[in-house]
């Protein structure tokens, strides 16, 4: 499961220092997993260990650098959740955008050796139509995540940034046009593209206000016809 390398020494260092030096419960601190649950671990007292937030972020980066194959897949996943999720209840380690980038690229490398192409466990599979309808009323109910919220001048700034940086080169510009260009190849796809909302009206739903456009037969019970336009995004 784990690597004998350097971090193994170092992770393990961390954790027995906690062991034997407690935090104090006055202090903020994350309970960790000594050994992950995706890698067998469980709840008991002997398996969980007190660290602050600083010590449980290099934790998982020890985790990373310590496990192979799969395993190191799913601690790159635990690793990427803990530079991105945020809650109320956690204060989680300021991380910089250099190492942010880091965690980025690695997670995609071991996306793409060990879980990609027939590695992957659903390949070659399909949802039933009975789990596609599920999935698609469960999609229908859950209201948009910018509804009732803004973006900061800031954010709308690196959006554009990036755009203008993706169309700039003019390899990515290609790869667009051919894509267009096969897309536009099929009828079906083409429909899609072009004319996908044909047939299509807008309903909504009076207490949550969330908008909707899908043909009538897909309308989500107690959905009505029209469309709220007055909510600032």
């Amino acid at each position: 499961m784990f690597i004998e390398n350097k971090y193994y020494k170092w992770y393990f260092m961390i954790v027995n220092y906690r062991l034997t030096n407690p935090i104090n419960t006055d202090v903020y601190f994350e309970k960790h997993h000594i050994i992950p649950k995706s890698l067998g671990g469980n709840n008991k007292k002997t398996n969980i260990v007190k660290l602050t937030p600083r010590e449980h972020f290099v934790c998982h980066l020890l985790l990373l650098k310590m496990t192979t194959g799969v395993d190191k897949v799913k601690m790159s996943y635990a690793l990427r959740m803990m530079s991105t999720i945020k809650n109320d209840l956690q204060q989680r380690y300021k991380i910089s955008s250099r190492m942010y980038d880091m965690i980025l690229n690695i997670t995609s490398s071991c996306i793409g050796q060990h879980v990609s192409g027939n590695k992957n466990h659903f390949y070659g599979k399909t949802h039933s139509e009975e789990t596609k309808i599920k999935m698609k009323a469960k999609r229908a109910l859950q209201p948009p995540p910018m509804l009732g919220k803004s973006r900061s001048y800031e954010t709308k700034q690196k959006l554009r940034d990036a755009n203008i940086r993706q169309f700039s080169n003019e390899v990515n510009r290609e790869k667009h046009r051919q894509r267009s260009l096969k897309q536009f190849e099929d009828p079906i796809q083409r429909y899609k593209a072009g004319n996908g909302t044909r047939g299509k009206q807008w309903y909504y739903e009076p207490i949550t206000l969330h908008t909707i456009l899908c043909f009538e037969k897909d309308k989500p019970t107690g959905y009505i016809p029209g469309r709220q336009l007055n909510i600032k995004h």
